[in-house]
């Protein structure tokens, strides 16, 4: 009980202790020293507390606290004999017997020492099963406590693992941007390998055209200068003869020198927007299921705490 009775702020005992709203108290002249901002946070559980104007005004007296201060310095109950309260002739509450008579304390109720006892024994039973009960709601509350801080150690060694996974991940991802970088680095080579190789190739049919053109060129040049008549009819009959032929290897030329069949190798790279996760993402998740040691199934609500997915 002394450890209960204790303040956080001055490990001494609550002197007029007050009751913040998450229902851990403190000492008044502790709570008042230790406002900073205007507000107060909780040694205790954490949760922050806004003190409006520096002032605890609004703060609750803890009763419990009262209540076991008192019971355990025993003050207000050393005056109490089994002659108090004080008698007085009356009626009795219980069996409407007129006789001496002492009032509860718990009901103010005049009642003679037959019909007390019996009232005690009642009161007696109301408070073991409310101690009972709250005992039992204690001891609830801290197997969910243990519960949950056990979920959180794993969960903990969980993310551990998970920093190993993504660390892991990336690692993988460098192996394969790299494997990536060496085979578009192979296609841009086999592509410069072809652009030279056709490079070579229309020269030398450029060669061959331009031989073509000589020739087509000497043709002419005889044909335009030739003094006998019937000489450059037997050529211009000659050439009309063989002008298709002609005219046929200049088309597979042009089929194979064409600039509307030239294609160009672009690179195009991929950049991930700012939203775009690269790697994965964490996300958290509202609910975590927590079994505890009794092995009830409770699913706790997890306000902040982070439950990371690999994506």
């Amino acid at each position: 009980m002394d450890s209960f009775l204790q303040c956080h702020y001055c490990n001494k005992h609550l002197t007029s202790p007050l009751e913040l709203i998450c229902r851990h108290s403190y000492c008044t002249d502790c709570l008042t020293k230790e406002i900073r901002n205007e507000k107060i946070i909780c040694p205790i559980c954490a949760t922050e507390h806004p003190t409006p104007a520096a002032s605890l005004s609004a703060a609750k007296l803890d009763k419990l606290s009262f209540y076991l201060i008192d019971l355990n310095s025993g003050t207000s109950y050393s005056t109490i004999t089994d002659d108090s309260p004080a008698a007085i002739h009356a009626e009795c509450a219980g069996c409407k017997t007129i006789t001496d008579l002492r009032k509860c304390f718990h009901c103010e109720k005049p009642l003679c020492p037959s019909c007390r006892t019996q009232h005690y024994e009642l009161q007696k039973k109301d408070v073991d099963q409310s101690i009972h009960n709250l005992v039992n709601k204690t001891n609830d509350l801290i197997v969910v406590a243990q519960a949950l801080n056990t979920s959180r150690t794993n969960r903990i060694q969980e993310y551990k693992l998970m920093k190993d996974k993504i660390s892991a991940h990336v690692n993988e991802l460098i192996k394969l941007i790299h494997e990536e970088e060496e085979n578009l680095q192979k296609q841009v080579d086999t592509r410069i390998l072809f652009e030279t190789g056709r490079i070579d190739t229309t020269e030398l049919e450029k060669e061959y055209l331009q031989k073509n053109k000589a020739a087509l060129d000497e043709i002419a040049d005889k044909y335009r200068n030739e003094k006998n008549q019937m000489v450059a009819i037997k050529m211009h009959k000659d050439y009309l003869d063989t002008a298709p032929n002609w005219k046929d290897k200049l088309e597979n030329f042009s089929g194979r020198i064409n600039e509307k069949k030239e294609q160009e190798l672009h690179f195009q790279p991929t950049q991930p927007e700012k939203t775009d996760a690269l790697v994965g993402k964490l996300i958290n998740s509202k609910n975590v299921n927590i079994y505890t040691t009794t092995g009830a199934h409770r699913p706790v609500a997890a306000a902040a705490s982070r439950s990371c997915i690999l994506m």
